[in-house]
C-alpha cells in the first residue's frame, strides 16, 4: 500500500501578483508569500494595532525626510512578497510608486508578533536574512521584548539579541540613534 501525500504549488512572485489583480483574493483576504507559498496572516487583535500605530507614529518624528515609513505594505524579494508590519526605507524619487521596495530599498523591517511570534522568529527571519535585509526586529508582545536581528550571513542571522521593556539599544539602520524598548512596545 503507498501512502500520497498532499502536493504543494509553490507560486512565483508574478503568478501571486496576478491572482490580486483578477480578483483571486478579496479584499479582506490578509495573505502574503513567503518561499513560494500562500501564507494566511493571523488576525490581529488591539494590542498589535496600538503598537503599529505608535511604531508609525515614533518613526515619522525620528526619522522626518531621511527615510520613508511604510506600514502593513509588500516588500518584493526574488521568491516571496511579505507584508511586515514597518519597514524603514531608502527615499526614492518616485515615492515607491513605480515598483514594490526591493531588500536593497530596506533599512529595517519590523514585525510585531503576539500569535505569530514563532514564525516571525524562524521562518520570516530566515527569509530576511537570506535577502540581507540588515536590520530585523521582532516586537514579541508577549514577553514585552524585542529581538533584534544583524548581519545577514549564509541565510541566518549572526546577531541576535533580545531587549526587555527597561532597555535600550542602538540601530545603526536608524544611523546610530539609541532606541528605547519601552518606546516600541506602545501603550
Amino acid at each position: 500500500m503507498s501512502v500520497q501525500f498532499a502536493t504543494h504549488h509553490r507560486f512565483t512572485v508574478e503568478a501571486f501578483q496576478r491572482m490580486g489583480e483578477t480578483g483571486i483574493f478579496s479584499p479582506d483576504d490578509r495573505v502574503e508569500l513567503i518561499d513560494g507559498e500562500i501564507i494566511e496572516i493571523t488576525p490581529v487583535g488591539s494590542r498589535h494595532v496600538a503598537c503599529v500605530v505608535a511604531l508609525t507614529r515614533y518613526f515619522v518624528q525620528l526619522l522626518g525626510q531621511e527615510a520613508s515609513v511604510s506600514v502593513q505594505s509588500p516588500i518584493q524579494t526574488t521568491h516571496a512578497q511579505p507584508v511586515p508590519d514597518v519597514a524603514i526605507l531608502r527615499p526614492r524619487a518616485d515615492g515607491y510608486r513605480d515598483a514594490l521596495p526591493a531588500p536593497s530599498d530596506v533599512l529595517l523591517l519590523i514585525e510585531v508578533a503576539d500569535s505569530s511570534v514563532l514564525f516571525d522568529r524562524n521562518v520570516k527571519s530566515r527569509l530576511y536574512a537570506r535577502e540581507e535585509i540588515p536590520e530585523y526586529w521582532v516586537i514579541d508582545l508577549t514577553q514585552n521584548t524585542v529581538v533584534v536581528c544583524r548581519s545577514p550571513r549564509g541565510g541566518e542571522y549572526a546577531e541576535v539579541q533580545e531587549h526587555g521593556r527597561d532597555r535600550s539599544f542602538t540601530s545603526p539602520a536608524l544611523g546610530g540613534r539609541e532606541v528605547r524598548v519601552e518606546d516600541l512596545l506602545g501603550p
